[in-house]
């Protein structure tokens, strides 16, 4: 396993794993116990939205969950506005908090009013996107394969930018950005050679991209947890 890059709540490396596996783990990703608002009581609202667009509104903003929190938890939030202006969920108010400021709700003018109580609950992403910790997804690693005789001109196809020219032949750099669009092949075919060749390895690139309720690193972890778990209780079910 290497790490490739990891920055803003994503992190991309590579591991060795048959697909199946991996796919396995990325929709596991959506079993995973994230708390959101589920219910939301509006008792003022002189937005021009309806009180059912500015609850799932609220419903989508993505909270942060700390080491308290199960799958028992419930949490209470308030909001209540009256300024002119932008609401933001920064407004949401109580023991858990939104994970980003600045996620537009509505809009007050001078006079209006906004009085929410928003109940969370934990839930899983198969029931609703609400409660989704963030995406998964992978590719093959490929191995770039080039001939002597490859044409200059294709370092221009290439959208990832990973061919270069090292002492007037064509190199590859950076061959894990490499998603086998295949632009350089159909290139090279179109002037008559065949000069490159793309390997699909036994190596995945996987991303995780977190939606900041647990890291990036946990909803991988977690995934394969509650993948565990489940394989344990199946195991036990046709063993009887």
């Amino acid at each position: 396993m290497k790490t490739i890059n990891k920055k803003n709540n994503q992190i991309t490396f590579t591991l060795e794993a048959d697909e199946s596996l991996a796919n396995a783990i990325r929709r596991y990703v959506d079993q995973i116990p994230i708390l959101a608002v589920d219910e939301v009581e509006i008792s003022k609202n002189d937005s021009p939205l309806y009180d059912e667009t500015v609850a799932h509104r609220i419903g989508m903003i993505p909270l942060k969950m700390d080491k308290t929190i199960d799958e028992k938890s419930v949490e209470q939030l308030t909001l209540v506005a009256k300024k002119d202006g932008v609401i933001y969920s920064e407004e949401l108010k109580g023991r858990v908090s939104p994970v980003y400021d600045k996620i537009p709700i509505t809009v007050l003018k001078k006079g209006q009013e906004l009085e929410i109580l928003a109940t969370a609950k934990v839930g899983k992403g198969s029931t609703h996107s609400k409660f989704s910790p963030g995406l998964m997804f992978y590719r093959n690693s490929v191995k770039v394969k080039i001939d002597k005789d490859c044409p200059k001109e294709v370092v221009n196809v290439c959208p990832q930018k990973i061919l270069v020219l090292d002492n007037g032949k064509v190199a590859v750099i950076d061959e894990e950005k490499c998603d086998m669009c295949e632009a350089c092949v159909d290139f090279c075919k179109k002037v008559g050679k065949d000069s490159i060749e793309l390997i699909p390895s036994k190596e995945l690139i996987i991303t995780v991209e977190s939606f900041g309720q647990i890291s990036e690193d946990e909803i991988f972890k977690r995934a394969i947890a509650v993948l565990k778990d489940d394989l344990k209780e199946f195991a036990k079910k046709i063993s009887k």
